[in-house]
Order: structure tokens, then sequence, then C-alpha cells
């Protein structure tokens, strides 16, 4: 098929071009009418005992505190490793996603290797709602405690534990909403899209229509033939 076949073939079948128009036009104010999101990115960090983050040798640099924070951050996320993306300052609705949670603990590596700096983990939270997200900082806040006091159930000394300090700056949740930029981009990406799909639907539609038409037509080209051999 041509340029001009596809061209034609949209113009006769222009109604499925406006539907598939008018849906991407409605399904994308629907999805700007949410209000944006709302996310925060909470950073926990463990400590030596008696230690505090501006101390001398806090542990936030210790191999063996940093590789607990790893293990306290896989039992959080219920024995699993966190999905993964390119960067780990990725946020989370630049994934797409709108609602959910991601623990982790930082790498400072690449894709070939790994590296491990600090002994800090970084509760990342997207939620429709700041009551959502603000409910589900506390539940994961409550959960590392949770998980570092079970894995150090042997030490019986309290003072003797590694300690799990929210920092509290970072407790802050901030309402994402997308430029004006981003806004009119989205809605350009939509229409090339509904066009796209517009166009494939309003070729296949002609082309079942044609040979709807195509058939009778040489039905009846074939009985008049018969017809004019019986005379």
């Amino acid at each position: 098929m041509t340029v001009r076949d596809l061209g034609w073939a949209m113009l006769r079948r222009w109604y499925v071009i406006a539907a598939a128009l008018i849906l991407s036009v409605v399904g994308g104010f629907l999805l700007q009418r949410g209000g944006g999101l709302y996310a925060t990115e909470t950073v926990v960090s463990f400590l030596l005992p008696d230690k505090t983050s501006l101390s001398l040798n806090s542990g936030l640099d210790d191999a063996s505190v940093i590789a607990f924070a790893g293990v306290v951050a896989r039992e959080v996320n219920d024995g699993g490793a966190p999905a993964s993306y390119s960067t780990d300052d990725a946020p989370l609705y630049g994934a797409g996603l709108r609602e959910g949670s991601f623990v982790s603990l930082p790498n400072a590596g690449n894709q070939w290797s790994t590296s491990y700096l600090r002994a800090e983990l970084v509760l990342q939270i997207i939620g429709p709602s700041e009551q959502w997200v603000s409910q589900r900082q506390e539940d994961l806040l409550a959960k590392v405690v949770e998980v570092s006091d079970a894995q150090q159930s042997s030490v019986t000394a309290q003072d003797a534990r590694i300690k799990v300090a929210s920092v509290p700056l970072t407790k802050q949740i901030f309402h994402v909403l997308p430029s004006r930029t981003a806004v009119i981009s989205a809605y350009v990406a939509l229409v090339i899209a509904a066009l796209m799909v517009g166009g494939w639907a309003a070729v296949a539609l002609d082309r079942v229509s044609s040979t709807r038409d195509k058939v009778p037509r040489e039905q009846m080209l074939a009985r008049v033939s018969h017809e004019g051999v019986e005379q």
C-alpha cells in the first residue's frame, strides 16, 4: 500500500480517525485531572552504638554496618532484591509508577559493578495523596526498625546494637506536577499515537469493506456471464 492509498483510506474512513483522536484527548484529560502525585525519598541511617551521624567513625562508611543495612533492605523487601533502574536516583514517577514504594541501599557503582559507600537506606514512596504517602512512610520506617531489632535479637544489650535513625529533612513529602512543556509533549504524543492506530484501523476497515463489496460484484458478473452462455 502506498502513501496515497493510505491517505484515501483515511479520508474515506474519517470517522475512525476522529474516534481515535477523541479517545486520546479524553484519555489524556482524565490522566491529567488526577492532580499530580505525592512523593518522598526518606533516608534511614545505620549508626554504631552511641554514635550520631555527625560523629567521627559513626559507622556510615563502615563495611560491616553497610552490609547489615543491605540485609535489612532485603528483609524489608520480603527477602528479595528491589527492582533496579539505570541510576539509583531515578524517581519512581519517572518510571511511570503512580503508587508504590522502593527500599534500596544506594549503589554508587554502575551496570558492571556495585559499590555501596554508606550505610543508608532510601525509602522512595509515591502515591495519589499526601495521606497515603505519609502512612506508607510510617509503615516502612516502623518495619525497618522492626527488622533491624529482629536481626540483632542475639545482642541482648540495647546499647550494643546498631542504631536506626531517619534523617528528618528527608521525610518531607513533595507534590509532583507535570510542567506545561511536559503536558504539551504528552498530548502531541497521544495525537500521533491516535493517528497511527486510527490509520491502521481505517485501512483494515477499508479492506474488509472492499472485500465484502467485491464478492457480490463478482458473483453478479459470473451470473450474467452464465446466463449469456445459456442464451
